[in-house]
């Protein structure tokens, strides 16, 4: 039974990068597909609440799990209340589900060798979704995703992606998606993996070449998702990691990737200029021009949402109503109530204080990580800290607490500070 419950984990890590692209759109005639991820994780609780349940897994809770079942207390009183009870559910689940993956990983008998293979085979799979992103944005173009079913908008010679998926906002570059819905949610995506193979390559024995190919390739897929948000946490892991590993070695893999970089980065300037057209450099430097000197309308609408939202907080302590906000309510009503940041969308979900609840646990999971580093001067276990941050970064301007492939991602990552089998490894 532990054996199938590895496997499904392994299942689920490297086919949910792919969810959106091959299940919500080629396959979607396919409704029950669509549900995949959860019931695979529903399974893998089934098994882990047996284990517990027979004895062959020793109960004992941490102060982060009974946040997390408060939070699903107050999640489930506020579906009670909810006017669209089936809207609150549909919602809701996005919230509950990840958080099933908390005892999953927790009871799950893993060793280092196996840590090390799963590890290998998601930088190959992230290789692949670099390598296929921007082959699809700047080779294919963005006609490929406009014929696939992606989200379109009308103008006046046609259809195009939604501004969203364009450097500036109006068609003047396509950011690299890869295979997920939106170009920030693969920036988030391909910084929490900087994060995992940056502090943990050389423990796991990871090859350093490999671990060399890995990051560059990330980091310069990275900068083509024009994500700005995953820029600044990627680069609060980087510091994280100069600040708290004193051994050199390691620190130069971080010099070597970025030298790569800048090879790879040369190459692909030449190569543009001669063969692709895009502009990469010019885009890149009007982006930074813009959003340092205030003229970024993506900047200012992520400014003025704030202004928005800490008023509608004060008005409505209590929430908005579960089910009515975020992108993922467009699915029922024409006028959710939105918000550009996470913090402000879970209040107005569940109120301040299912807010305060539900991202205190990502605080205490950072407390206890930080607990054992002390104690154990081990500088891989600051992964953990290092992701939790990444998606407390990504929360300040994007909507991302309603995406549940980062919160798997998340969750399966944060989940490691309380397995046992890794603290006593």
């Amino acid at each position: 039974m532990e054996k199938f419950k590895k496997i499904l984990l392994l299942l689920l890590i490297l086919v949910l990068p792919y969810h959106f692209q091959v299940i919500s759109i080629l396959l979607s005639g396919v409704g029950v597909l669509k549900l995949w991820k959860e019931m695979v994780i529903g399974v893998l609780f089934l098994i882990t609440l047996y284990q517990l349940i027979t004895g062959k897994k020793k109960f004992k809770i941490s102060t982060f799990e009974i946040m997390l079942v408060a939070f699903m207390a107050i999640i489930f009183i506020y579906v009670c209340f909810s006017h669209s009870m089936y809207h609150a559910l549909y919602i809701s689940r996005i919230y509950f589900v990840p958080l099933l993956l908390v005892p999953i990983i927790k009871y799950t008998d893993i060793d280092k060798k196996e840590i090390a293979f799963v590890l290998k085979l998601v930088m190959i799979n992230g290789i692949i979704l670099c390598v296929w992103g921007v082959f699809q944005a700047h080779i294919l173009g963005d006609s490929f995703l406009i014929d696939m079913g992606y989200q379109t908008k009308r103008v006046h010679h046609g259809l195009r992606l939604k501004n969203e998926f364009y450097m500036l906002g109006g068609g003047y570059m396509q950011r690299v998606t890869s295979t997920f819905a939106a170009p920030n949610t693969y920036g988030m995506f391909l910084t929490i993996m900087i994060s995992v193979v940056l502090f943990v390559y050389k423990k796991l024995g990871i090859n350093k070449i490999f671990a060399y190919i890995t990051i560059a390739v990330s980091l310069i897929t990275l900068v083509l998702t024009f994500s700005r948000t995953s820029w600044v946490a990627c680069v609060a892991v980087f510091v994280l990691y100069f600040i708290t590993n004193t051994d050199n070695t390691q620190k130069m893999l971080v010099v070597k990737a970025g030298i790569a970089c800048v090879v790879v980065a040369v190459l692909y300037i030449v190569i543009d200029k001669l063969l692709i057209h895009t502009s990469v450099v010019n885009a890149f430097t009007t982006l930074l021009y813009n959003t340092f000197t205030g003229k970024d309308s993506s900047f200012l609408g992520h400014w003025n949402s704030w202004l928005d939202s800490i008023e509608n907080m004060f008005k409505h302590p209590l929430g908005l109503g579960l089910g009515k906000n975020g992108p993922r309510a467009k699915l029922f009503i024409d006028n959710p109530n939105l918000t550009e940041s996470s913090y402000f969308l879970m209040e107005y979900e569940v109120g301040i204080i299912g807010a305060i609840v539900y991202f205190g646990g990502y605080v205490r999971v950072i407390m206890d990580n930080v607990k054992t580093y002390r104690e154990t001067k081990r500088n891989e276990i600051l992964v953990i800290t290092a992701v939790v941050m990444v998606m407390l970064i990504g929360y300040l301007s994007l909507p991302f607490v309603q995406d549940f492939e980062l919160l798997v991602m998340f969750y399966i990552v944060a989940s490691l500070q309380y397995n046992r089998c890794i603290q006593k490894d």
